[in-house]
């Protein structure tokens, strides 16, 4: 009985804490954007989802980068190539989303 108690325990606190872990971009994240050591993306940064942000949040944030501003501005920019790639592929294939090209946004 116990382990199943200790299972369900640890389950449930995967559920809890997870969604902790997801964030926005906070002002902080916005005033290192606009820095010179990121290019600037203008308002492709708006049309990101909440995945996206919570990525680049993580990004911008990683501690393994915090003392290598080089590295952290080439990780957070591949990143937002990557995002704006994204972004392009789907007004180039209107009604698909780029993770899913065959499933199409119903009308």
């Amino acid at each position: 009985m116990l382990k199943y108690s200790i299972r369900a325990g640890a389950i449930a606190s995967v559920f809890i804490i997870t969604p902790a872990f997801a964030a926005d971009l906070t002002e902080a994240d916005f005033d290192y954007l606009k820095t010179p050591d990121v290019q600037s993306h203008g308002m492709m940064i708006q049309d990101l989802g909440p995945k996206d942000q919570s990525r680049l949040h993580v990004l911008i944030n990683d501690p393994t980068t915090a003392n290598n501003p080089i590295a952290r501005a080439k990780v957070v920019s591949d990143a937002l190539a990557e995002f704006k790639s994204h972004q392009d592929w789907e007004v180039e294939h209107r009604g698909e989303f780029w993770g899913d090209p065959k499933r199409r946004i119903p009308n």
